[in-house]
């Protein structure tokens, strides 16, 4: 056999060897392909197939320590998925475990922790369930308020958020007492809120 045939044939097999393997053998999904096909979905409202490649995700990224952030935000998307589809039971599980987490990597008092507290007071109060809301909202308000102060926009957010819960519940001389630490801007625009 020449030079040249045996080139040949090693690039003939080589082709037709790289071929049959990304036609039947193609490579496994990682994390990101799993979190991008599922955010693609989400975004096409395809939710049925954004749940399950997100839950694809999550799966992968359960190999990873609990310090990687893929861990968390692979719950958060799965939390939202839920949370779009008024599945506010199927999302609490998920909102739980990254609270958890959260506050096993930050501590209790860390402003990150305080934003997981605020989606699962939050999935409470959707579902009616104010007594469990109430509690969440206010540590997560306090949270914040202590780490950012009380011009932040988040602090303001928790706020507006918590008299409304408070006003939920028919404690409405509470309600007005949070109201009253908003500027007025921030009240008026707290009111207009509360009666759509």
């Amino acid at each position: 056999m020449t030079k040249t045939r045996a080139i040949a044939l090693f690039v003939a097999v080589a082709g037709s060897l790289l071929y049959l393997t990304t036609v039947y053998f193609s490579p496994s999904k990682n994390w990101e392909d799993y979190n991008q096909a599922g955010l693609a979905a989400y975004g096409k409202k395809d939710y049925a197939e954004a749940e399950k490649q997100l839950a694809a995700a999550l799966k992968e990224a359960e190999k990873f320590p609990l310090s990687d952030s893929r861990l968390t935000l692979s719950l958060n998307n799965l939390m939202e998925i839920y949370r779009v589809q008024a599945k506010y039971a199927e999302a609490e599980p998920y909102i739980k475990r990254s609270l958890e987490i959260a506050e096993k990597i930050y501590g209790p008092e860390n402003p990150n922790v305080a934003a997981h507290l605020n989606n699962l007071a939050g999935n409470y109060r959707d579902r009616g369930m104010y007594l469990e809301a109430e509690p969440l909202s206010k540590r997560a308000l306090d949270i914040w308020e202590k780490a950012f102060g009380r011009d932040n926009p988040l602090v303001i957010f928790a706020l507006k958020n918590y008299a409304d819960l408070l006003r939920k519940m028919d404690r409405d001389a509470e309600a007005e007492s949070y109201e009253a630490r908003l500027k007025p801007g921030q009240a008026n625009h707290a009111r207009v809120n509360r009666e759509k």
